[in-house]
């Protein structure tokens, strides 16, 4: 392990413990493919040491499904007998724990293989693998990444409640979209989030109400390390989660969580830079949109079927997607127009950039961050040429090219697909479509209440 960064790791480590005496316990926070954290809690001494030494985790826990279980035909369980890999702490990302009543401690771990390599199925390997061959092009990413979500009341159904005001106030019905009441009625819970987020070093910027009743949006600011980005991300839905919990609501970033209410998205809003700090998508002359922006954008066309499996990785995923409900259906672009999934904003040149509107806010921002780069860096290496924007309303204007609208299809372009197996590894893809394929059966394995009252009688 390289000497400096067991030192500087152990330093920050060390000012950190003194500025907070109370902590002795540290949680290990470990993405899986789901983009849920797992880990364990080690003390503060076991910690220290783990810069030195790294800490045993076994590499099946990365390919569990939604609910934590291991499903057989990975390699990496039985077959393999478990074995162990090591996670290294990542510097920059102790934390405390800002919610619960254990004084707490929280650090993002990577996992590598005994040798040193990065693990094939830790969702952080996975992008810096793409990351890698964009940069070897000389092409360095410039990111920022929206996430929609619920609050509702705490219930004992397993059905989302919209949550009454915190404050005791009317609440309103209907959309509000842009709503300052809607804001000000859970601003304990909005804004302790961005306030502990940004203490974090997190650069949560901006919040919006959306269209649905006790939907919100918290936005990121663009930095430029891809990976970087998506740790916010995971720590944004962490963040809001724990401190909704404390005050007596559910936050839920589920996809589709009320069939008559607009579903939850993650935005990926991505430019390039060159070696020079440069902007590579900023138009010139009379350029509206630039030659590499174009291309970049062919390239996510040519890529969104076979990653739909990524961007909507469960069964209730394919609920958010239907027509005029903010999610898009067709692998469109157009300027300004939020109606189509890769959507190039209005504004200053230098900030040019797309805005990929795919995927929903389920995903795991590490694995969607992968394919939409790889998208991006298929289309400039092949100059794909993504034909004209949509103008007007996007959902009308598909040339009947629909995005896969079930799961199993989606599985089915993500493995006979060519780009994404190309950038995420031939491994990584047959182990992701063993764990989504095993969750869809188990998913389908159980009857509704819906069928019941469809077909009990009827048929």
């Amino acid at each position: 392990m390289n000497k400096s960064f067991v030192e500087d790791g152990r330093a920050e480590a060390q000012r950190f413990f003194e500025a907070n005496p109370d902590i002795e316990l540290v949680e290990l926070l470990l993405p899986d493919i789901n983009g849920v954290f797992r880990g364990k809690r080690v003390t503060k001494n076991k910690f220290l040491k783990s810069y030195a030494e790294g800490i045993n985790m076994p590499g099946s826990v990365c390919l569990v499904d939604i609910t934590g279980d291991n499903p057989e035909g990975t390699g990496l369980l039985w077959s393999s007998g478990d074995r162990d890999n090591v996670a290294k702490p990542i510097p920059g990302t102790l934390h405390r724990v800002p919610y619960g009543e254990q004084a707490l401690a929280q650090v993002m771990v990577s996992l590598y293989d005994l040798d040193g390599n990065p693990f094939f199925a830790d969702p952080r390997n996975v992008l810096q693998g793409v990351v890698d061959r964009l940069a070897a092009d000389g092409y360095f990413p410039t990111v920022a990444l929206e996430l929609e979500f619920y609050l509702a009341d705490q219930n004992e159904t397993g059905r989302p409640i919209p949550p009454a005001p915190l404050d005791g106030s009317y609440a309103s019905d209907g959309i509000q979209v842009y709503g300052l009441q809607e804001i000000e009625n859970f601003d304990r819970v909005l804004h302790d989030s961005v306030s502990e987020l940004n203490r974090q070093g997190i650069p949560a910027d901006t919040i919006v109400a959306e269209a649905g009743p006790g939907q919100f949006e918290i936005n990121l600011g663009h930095v430029n390390d891809p990976m970087q980005a998506a740790d916010h991300a995971m720590q944004l839905k962490r963040v809001v989660k724990g401190i909704a919990w404390d005050h007596k609501v559910t936050a839920t970033f589920m996809a589709k969580p009320y069939s008559d209410q607009a579903g939850n998205g993650l935005h990926i809003h991505v430019s390039l830079r060159d070696a020079e700090g440069n902007n590579v998508f900023s138009p010139k002359g009379d350029e509206e949109v630039s030659d590499l922006l174009k291309n970049a954008i062919g390239g996510l066309q040519a890529s969104m079927f076979e990653s739909m499996a990524i961007f909507a990785p469960n069964p209730n995923s394919y609920r958010r997607f239907q027509n005029k409900a903010y999610a898009p259906m067709s692998p469109n672009w157009g300027l300004n127009n939020r109606t189509v999934a890769l959507r190039v904003p209005a504004g200053n040149a230098n900030a040019a950039r797309v805005e990929h509107r795919v995927s929903g806010a389920d995903a795991n921002p590490y694995l969607v961050l992968a394919c939409v780069l790889a998208g991006v860096h298929h289309g400039l290496k092949n100059r794909i040429d993504p034909g004209e924007p949509v103008e007007g309303n996007g959902y009308e204007q598909h040339n009947g090219r629909i995005v896969p609208r079930s799961m199993i299809s989606a599985l089915d372009h993500f493995t006979n697909g060519k780009i994404v197996r190309e950038y995420l590894g031939e491994q990584f893809v047959e182990v992701f479509d063993v764990c989504r394929r095993a969750e869809y059966d188990e998913f389908f394995a159980e009857v509704t209440p819906l069928e019941h009252r469809w077909y009990l009688d009827a048929v």
